[in-house]
């Protein structure tokens, strides 16, 4: 089962404004009427409870969305980019980084739910937007802006509210058989389980999704065995059945070694809930030590419960004690809880200018004109003639004159240099 994949995904491009103008019969002064770009297509992820996997991007790697059309005559705005939606399974973790490098997480643990991962570029300004009174022939347009590029890491964590736990062979899958109408694969060799196995155990009235996690081993928290991939899977469960070998030398030890590797891979799994099963007591060796188990238990501060994964012997009352306990454990989270804080970040301004100096040429930079220059046809006179009437006015002027802008000097807005 493929639980986690990354991809690159691309949001769509904003559509480049028309410069146009109405041309009709008997209407000498038609006038600009060149119309805005459409936006580009936003990229968003969704929670689909008709998917179990990630299968799908297991060949395609990159995404892209559709761009915005460009403006047309008659005031006419380009076409918006569509919107792509990948779909995942419920229970997928959205990791990715957002536009001021920080980790954003999302948990898409209900039907339907959606995530925005890149916004669409939105569409450049047409020039009927640029008339004026001083500029009633306006012949520059702005470029659509550029969408969004990232790379996603798509998690998939199980939605279980307990998870079965244990070294290999200790009879997980049989357990999660006996207790469920699950059919997992069972054999007698380690790592039999190759994905996590879900069961729905019904309790008189009330019911629980179970899942069976496959066999850890030491190092699991560093990749080792299955490892990380199915580690990550138990973080999700609000109970932890840990099930322990009867006919194992060292029982005690071997949970405490699974305990460890937990905790190595997340000290919050050792927080919740665990219920501690041993199993196999249909077996004579194992009947016969069963006080002996309990005194061993008890010594390291832990009642422990007794089963037949193979019999059904005592699974019942094992699965009502994970239905009380389930009642009052709480819902774990799977974002952490700095990224659930709000971050407050100062907003920048899409017309706001700046200038610099560097040597004898002055740099303007800014979101909105730098597009706007990016659209036009700066080898036209008439459109640099336009360009410099914007350039030479109102608070820009000021900027410029407060640096000490003189006659005969340079000034450059990206491609687009003129003579003050």
């Amino acid at each position: 089962m493929l639980d986690k994949v990354k991809i690159n995904v691309r949001s769509g491009d904003g559509g480049g404004g028309a410069v146009t103008f109405h041309r009709e019969k008997f209407v000498p002064r038609g006038g600009p009427d060149g119309g805005d770009g459409g936006n580009g297509g936003d990229v968003s992820v969704q929670a689909d409870p008709n998917l179990s996997h990630l299968s799908n991007f297991r060949y395609q790697k990159k995404f892209v969305a559709e761009d915005g059309g460009r403006g047309q005559g008659n005031n006419r705005t380009g076409k918006s980019g569509a919107e792509l939606i990948l779909k995942v399974p419920i229970g997928t973790v959205v990791i990715y980084k957002d536009m001021f490098d920080s980790f954003s997480i999302t948990d898409l643990d209900k039907p339907y739910m959606r995530v925005v991962v890149a916004t669409g570029g939105r569409g450049g300004r047409g020039n009927a937007r640029f008339v004026s009174s001083v500029n009633q022939v306006p012949r520059l347009a702005q470029k659509g802006e550029s969408g969004e590029e990232k790379e996603l890491t798509l998690e998939m964590r199980l939605i279980a509210e307990a998870g079965i736990i244990g070294y290999p062979n200790v009879g997980k899958s049989s357990l999660l058989t006996a207790a469920s109408a699950a059919q997992p694969k069972i054999a007698d060799y380690p790592f039999t389980t190759l994905e996590p196995m879900l069961g729905l155990v019904d309790i008189g009235k009330t019911s629980f999704v179970l899942a069976e996690i496959p066999g850890l081993i030491a190092g699991a928290h560093q990749g080792k065995g299955l490892g990380h991939d199915f580690l990550r899977h138990i973080l999700r469960t609000r109970v932890i059945v840990h099930l322990v070998d009867g006919l194992s030398a060292s029982p005690v030890e071997d949970m405490i070694a699974v305990n460890n590797e937990l905790f190595l891979f997340d000290q919050d799994l050792v927080k919740r809930p665990q219920i501690v099963a041993v199993n196999k007591i249909d077996q004579l060796e194992v009947k016969e030590r069963i006080s002996e188990l309990k005194a061993l238990f008890r010594a390291a501060g832990i009642t422990v419960s007794f089963v037949s994964a193979a019999t059904g012997e005592g699974v019942q009352e094992l699965m009502s004690k994970v239905a009380v306990v389930l009642e009052e454990a709480p819902v774990p989270s799977v974002v952490p809880e700095t990224a659930a804080l709000p971050i407050i970040r100062p907003q920048t301004n899409p017309r706001e200018v700046e200038v610099s100096r560097v040597g004898d040429i002055y740099f303007v930079t800014g979101h909105d004109l730098e597009r706007l220059v990016s659209g036009s046809d700066i080898a036209n006179p008439e459109v640099r003639r336009q360009l410099g009437t914007i350039l030479t006015r109102g608070r820009l002027r000021a900027k410029l004159e407060r640096l000490g802008v003189c006659p005969g000097d340079r000034v450059r807005v990206g491609a687009f240099e003129w003579t003050w």
